[in-house]
């Protein structure tokens, strides 16, 4: 025996700061897979000591988070510039020219979403983004965060708070994030040479009304047809729980169904058409009662064969009856016949590619806890948002910025993650899975409605 301790170490080590020891890539790469999949520290541990391997200290895991959380949010950001240049691309490809300030007016959608469950109102951080109708891609975003741990330990202690990285940014209350953020968003992209001239948007009044105040070039807004078919439904909905119609129909849940889904084909088949979209709207309730004089042939099997015609979708195949259930229905729907209302619905666009995102931040920064006190939260965004634009070969180029190898394993299994959601997309894209699963929804609404009787 040579009496010397030969050293053997568990893992490659790298780089991660100017001076001080090394780090292992073993660290960083768990910690990278953890806030990947949406979970922490203890989560870990409690996986590393079920296979009966040492745990990581609560230390490592928040200077590993903070090196690789840079990297990332800095994947976030370049994907974000370059989905910018690809819209503003394709809209002078469409024949866009430039204005007198030499920006392109391109449209987006925009949505904000709450780390907390509900409506939000009371989450204390919240991310908004707004997104490319072209590529479906995020072209900017911020976050929101009411509180600081570190500030918050500074003032209880009477002491000066330590330098730190702090990302308290929002005083006012929860709700008005979303409008301070869409007018920092709409601003910040004349950096960018681009307005952001029309943006898709739920029915949020105060939003619209600040963008329309305080950015400074003007913003026409369409509606989301999602928000509108579910701010229908919950109208028709009340008027069915609290609205008492004597010797009428009832307005039961097969009948709303059919209603919202007469609202939904008149805006699909009226695309760009504001004028027949009008008059289709204005047609629903008339035809729902047995009205067919302002029907139109392409859609109203009653102009082809009055005496056999049978509504596909009401109770029964017949006419809904009853004077005040009619005049109360015609309230609701004049409201959606206004030109201004007609003039948003329109273009038939929606704000879903938001409500995506927000899922895939949501399985990153799940909201059944907090990561808002601390850098965590804006990292874990910045996770979804990278996988957005990217794929998940965000991984990888986070990996490559810290001078660590993915490996085959890694680039093996990100292959086949991107492959299968290129698959997926494609295959809930096509018509016969449409069909499917508005077969399914039919069946289902048809099982809760036999329920209910």
């Amino acid at each position: 025996m040579c009496g010397r301790d030969n050293i053997v170490k568990t893992s490659s080590e790298h780089r991660s700061g100017v001076r001080g020891p090394l780090s292992h890539d073993v660290n960083s790469r768990a910690v990278l897979g953890c806030l990947h999949t949406g979970i922490g520290e203890t989560h870990l541990n409690n996986l590393l000591c079920t296979l009966n391997i040492p745990s990581l200290n609560p230390v490592t895991f928040k200077c590993r988070e903070r090196e690789i959380g840079h990297k990332v949010e800095q994947v976030a950001k370049t994907s974000c510039k370059n989905a910018m240049e690809e819209e503003k691309n394709a809209a002078i490809k469409t024949g866009t020219k430039a204005d007198a300030q030499g920006c392109i007016n391109i449209p987006c959608s925009y949505d904000m979403g709450w780390q907390k469950r509900g409506k939000g109102h009371n989450s204390s951080t919240g991310h908004a983004a707004v997104m490319g109708l072209t590529n479906g891609k995020v072209m900017d975003y911020t976050t929101k965060t009411k509180s600081c741990r570190v500030c918050t330990n500074g003032k209880k202690s009477g002491k000066e708070a330590k330098q730190h990285d702090c990302r308290l940014n929002h005083t006012a209350s929860s709700k008005a994030m979303e409008p301070m953020a869409a007018v920092h968003l709409f601003t910040d992209s004349l950096k960018s040479n681009v307005k952001l001239s029309v943006y898709i948007g739920d029915e949020d009044s105060t939003t619209a009304a600040h963008i329309r105040e305080k950015v400074p070039y003007p913003v026409e807004k369409w509606t989301d047809v999602v928000h509108a078919k579910r701010s229908l439904t919950t109208r028709l909905y009340n008027l069915s729980q609290r609205g008492k119609f004597l010797n009428s129909s009832t307005l039961s849940q097969k009948v709303i169904n059919y209603l919202v889904k007469c609202f939904s084909y008149s805006i699909s088949q009226n695309k760009g058409n504001p004028s027949a979209l009008q008059k289709s709207l204005k047609s629903i309730v008339p035809h729902s009662f047995g009205n067919h004089e302002n029907c139109h042939e392409s859609w109203c099997g009653a102009k082809k064969d009055l005496i056999n015609y049978k509504h596909s979708d009401l109770p029964y195949g017949k006419d809904l009856y009853g004077e005040d259930l009619r005049k109360a229905l015609e309230r609701i729907f004049d409201e959606y016949c206004t030109d201004i209302v007609v003039a948003k619905l329109s273009p038939g666009a929606n704000s879903q590619r938001n409500e995506a995102i927000n899922s895939v931040i949501g399985s990153k920064n799940p909201k059944i806890r907090f990561y808002g006190a601390s850098e965590s939260n804006d990292f874990r965004v910045a996770y979804g948002i990278s996988q957005v634009n990217v794929g998940h070969q965000y991984i990888s180029q986070t990996l490559e910025s810290m001078n660590i190898k993915p490996d085959i394993h890694c680039l093996s299994h990100i292959e086949k993650m991107n492959h299968k959601a290129s698959q997926n997309k494609l295959r809930k894209s096509s018509i016969d899975f449409k069909r499917r699963r508005a077969q399914l929804h039919k069946q289902k609404l048809k099982l809760d409605g036999n329920k209910q009787a």
